[in-house]
């Protein structure tokens, strides 16, 4: 989607991979920036991301999406992949990375929506759909913990958290072109979908279950 969106070669651009765990993504995307940075509260992932690497133009640190350790107009791309979910204070996570983007750069998004079907965290149809006490007694009720600690949110809720930048919605041109984005195997039995005329599709985009964007910071 990066090289798509921005048609150039990555290797001068710096990268902040958001909650980032162990590394796996920020590992991944490495050989193709100048520098890239993973942050994570968890101090524990943060020691395994450490100890698995072995590139120079790489780093890590103990950090809060939320509370950026950055001066501004640090990075060319931002990584916020599945992380605003985890996040108490999803504006914070929002002003803190338009502050460290630099005018022009990129963040890439990816998030669930609060009406997915299945919440995948936990593997339970329709847990972030109620209220949370009742979300929290459905959990209780499965034996998969005593609270939900997730917080999707709706569709209109995620464009207004993200209102600052230009959004550039990939969702459907990776539902379309799913060889061409990787996606097939995320797709798997809904595969058929991808046959669906664009119109139709765009329909339903307030229920999509995640969305993946390319979010500009105006320059």
């Amino acid at each position: 989607m990066l090289h798509d969106f921005l048609g150039v070669d990555l290797s001068t651009y710096t990268c902040l991979d958001i909650g980032c765990s162990q590394g796996g993504i920020t590992h991944q995307i490495t050989p193709h920036f100048r520098w890239t940075i993973g942050i994570d509260p968890d101090q524990g992932a943060i020691q395994d991301a450490v100890r698995s690497s072995h590139s120079e133009n790489i780093g890590f640190a103990i950090a809060s999406g939320y509370l950026l350790p950055f001066p501004e107009h640090s990075f060319d791309v931002v990584i916020c992949a599945q992380v605003y979910e985890h996040v108490l204070d999803q504006p914070g996570l929002a002003r803190e990375i338009w502050r460290v983007l630099r005018p022009g750069a990129i963040c890439f998004f990816s998030g669930p929506n609060r009406l997915a079907f299945m919440e995948e965290h936990y593997w339970l149809p329709l847990l972030s759909w109620p209220p949370r006490p009742l979300s929290n007694l459905y959990m209780r009720l499965f034996q998969r913990g005593n609270f939900y600690d997730a917080y999707p949110l709706f569709y209109w809720q995620i464009r207004d958290l993200w209102r600052s930048f230009i959004i550039n919605d990939y969702t459907l041109t990776l539902i379309h072109e799913p060889h061409r984005f990787a996606t097939g195997s995320r797709l798997g039995k809904f595969a058929w979908v991808s046959r669906l005329p664009t119109w139709l599709l765009r329909m339903f985009t307030p229920l999509y279950p995640n969305y993946n964007w390319i979010l500009v910071k105006p320059s």
